[in-house]
């Protein structure tokens, strides 16, 4: 007996030290703050702002302000590994943003000077491999961004083809220690001297090279090798997406959006090039014609994102304009969209769980929906409750008729329709435009007026 105890003893000794070794292991593998300190002479600049690369374009995570000294400090944890910026104007500006390639635990200082900056030190050799390969590029990165610059194609062209014949040198081992950044490398060197490169065509200058006037880096570069995914990657993906649609577009005839959007290669680069076209809507039926024409390319959340706060921004709430088409989960956990109702009237209960006139409404509801049983209407309950598990206990618990979706505090619709209280009911016409953001409650005779009226037309 002694000798199985102890011989379970050890085997729970050995079992605990796994434990912990694991545990060890990824307590290591998540990643550690970062530290950025730094100096400018640039008596301007009172603030700075660090950027993370989502998708392409950059999003400010912090802000710090300079001392009298012009000293300035950023601390944060790294999201992923990969770039993120700093700089002192608006965040397309290239000309004072700066990257760097962090993962965490990184100690970096620099100086900001007037058109460029100094890595005063750092521990990491993935920032001094990028460092010394952002200075050799400085010169034609500022002559490729500078608006309205001197700088034209008979002083540009040769720089570009000279410098073309040192890339491979840049690409070759560069040894940092990471072998992510190692072997992502020579596509970062290739990518930002096409971007500089091509970038130059379309900024305004003094003078502009015909076709026959191009330098052989311009006759026989190929989009096709950078229409990758790793564009969105980099700070400037989505502007070189651009560039790179009108590069492949240049001296074709009959250029239509639908052939611009057509000539990327990549679905996911096809749904961050169409945000630019969606942005730029002024109106909702513009923005509903390109998302339903294009929003089968729209699927990373980021995007999905954007086109829900462009859609909010555009909603209008007089009668006959499209209604705000929300996607929400029902109890099963199944998406429904309001075009899955097209060509029946709807009528949507924005409702909670806590919300005493809401309740007091539903025998009405019920109601309503024994009396339009088998008619063209559906009715929708969209929940505003945040305990999303208290509001599917309340549903089977009551079995409340008609679809009923859940969709939180924060939702398209309140935001879209500015509902600050509930209950609200909104009537939408069988085509999916917006007949009332605010008709009677289902307790009011009004609405079945209204209904009726709606339903035979």
């Amino acid at each position: 007996m002694a000798q199985n105890l102890t011989f379970s003893i050890k085997n729970y000794m050995k079992k605990l030290v796994s434990l912990i070794t694991l545990l060890c292991i990824s307590l290591a593998s998540l990643a550690q703050p970062s530290n950025i300190t730094g100096t400018t002479t640039l008596k301007q600049v009172k603030k700075l702002s660090l950027y993370k690369t989502l998708n392409g374009r950059l999003i400010e995570v912090a802000t710090a302000n300079t001392d009298q000294n012009g000293r300035f400090a950023f601390r944060f944890t790294p999201e992923y590994e990969g770039f993120y910026c700093i700089g002192y104007g608006p965040a397309h500006y290239t000309t004072t943003t700066y990257k760097f390639y962090f993962k965490g635990n990184e100690d970096l200082e620099i100086k900001l000077n007037a058109d460029n900056y100094e890595l005063v030190k750092t521990n990491s050799n993935a920032i001094k491999t990028l460092y010394k390969w952002d200075q050799a590029l400085n010169e034609i990165a500022n002559k490729s961004m500078t608006l309205a610059g001197s700088t034209t194609y008979v002083d540009f062209f040769p720089l570009i083809e000279s410098f073309q014949s040192t890339l491979a040198s840049f690409k070759k081992n560069p040894k940092t220690g990471n072998k992510i950044f190692d072997a992502w490398f020579p596509t970062i060197v290739d990518n930002d001297f096409a971007y500089c490169a091509i970038n130059f065509m379309y900024m305004p200058h003094p003078a502009h090279p015909s076709k026959d006037e191009y330098s052989s880096y311009y006759e026989n570069f190929n989009t096709e090798n950078y229409f990758k995914e790793d564009l969105l990657k980099l700070p400037y993906g989505d502007r070189f997406i651009s560039n790179l649609v009108l590069k492949k577009a240049s001296g074709k005839k009959n250029i239509t959006k639908e052939t611009l959007i057509e000539s990327i290669p990549l679905d996911v680069l096809k749904g961050q090039y169409i945000l630019n076209f969606i942005e730029r809507s002024t109106n909702i039926v513009d923005f509903n014609k390109l998302t339903n024409d294009y929003g089968k390319y729209l699927t990373l959340p980021e995007q999905k994102q954007r086109v829900e706060a462009m859609e909010i921004k555009l909603a209008e709430t007089k009668a006959g304009v499209p209604a705000v088409n929300f996607t929400f989960s029902d109890i099963d956990a199944k998406p429904i969209k309001l075009t899955d109702f097209k060509g029946k009237l709807v009528l949507i209960d924005m409702w909670a769980t806590w919300c005493g006139p809401c309740r007091a409404e539903e025998p009405f509801w019920e109601k309503l929906n024994d009396t339009y049983k088998g008619k063209e209407i559906a009715f929708v309950g969209v929940s505003t409750d945040q305990d999303k598990e208290k509001w599917e206990a309340y549903i089977k618990e009551k079995a409340l008729k008609g679809t009923q979706l859940h969709a939180g505090p924060t939702n398209p619709l309140s935001q879209a329709y500015k509902i600050n209280t509930i209950p609200r009911y909104l009537l939408i016409d069988k085509k999916g435009n917006l007949i009332t953001p605010d008709c009677p409650r289902p307790s009011d005779p009004k609405l079945i007026e209204l209904i009726d009226t709606w339903l035979t037309n």
